[in-house]
């Protein structure tokens, strides 16, 4: 569903259409799926505008489309549970960050990176780096979207 925003807005149809022929699901069941969960969930969380009719991504810097879609396409709970981790504002734009770098990045460079980004509402490295370190990187980690090695202090993300 995010690839098919890519390029712009979309109606509904046109997203149940691009959904259900990837996944060869019925339409009806994309359609509810779409509608009743993955529209508003993603809507809620500022990552694309939805009116009921039609969705366009709103974030100033595209989301890593093609990454975030593969790591949801699965279709099982996990799915499910990658979804709710990664629609959260911080770490949505703590994804596309990590997907600039193609090698590990101190979480020391990461905090500074949230606050010069104004990502969340850190005002300083100290408080980024300890809510990257207890509460982001854990659950982006468990859905198996970045690597962090705690005792190097360095995070690899999707561009690994």
């Amino acid at each position: 569903m995010l690839t098919a925003l890519e390029d712009g807005a979309c109606t509904l149809a046109e997203l149940v259409d691009a959904v259900a022929s990837r996944e060869s699901a019925d339409r009806g069941a994309t359609r509810i799926e779409l509608v009743h969960n993955h529209l508003p969930r993603l809507a809620d969380h500022g990552i694309l505008e939805w009116d009921g009719e039609t969705a366009s991504l709103t974030l100033e810097r595209s989301p890593p489309v093609a990454e975030l879609s593969a790591l949801l396409e699965d279709g099982d709970p996990a799915g499910e549970r990658t979804l709710e981790v990664l629609v959260h504002p911080v770490r949505t734009r703590l994804y596309a960050v990590l997907s600039e770098f193609d090698r590990p990045i101190s979480i020391e460079a990461l905090a500074g990176e949230l606050v010069d980004r104004e990502i969340g509402s850190f005002t300083d490295h100290s408080a980024a780096r300890l809510a990257l370190h207890h509460v982001h990187l854990p659950a982006m980690v468990d859905v198996g979207a970045v690597e962090f090695d705690p005792r190097t202090g360095t995070v690899r993300g999707p561009g690994r």
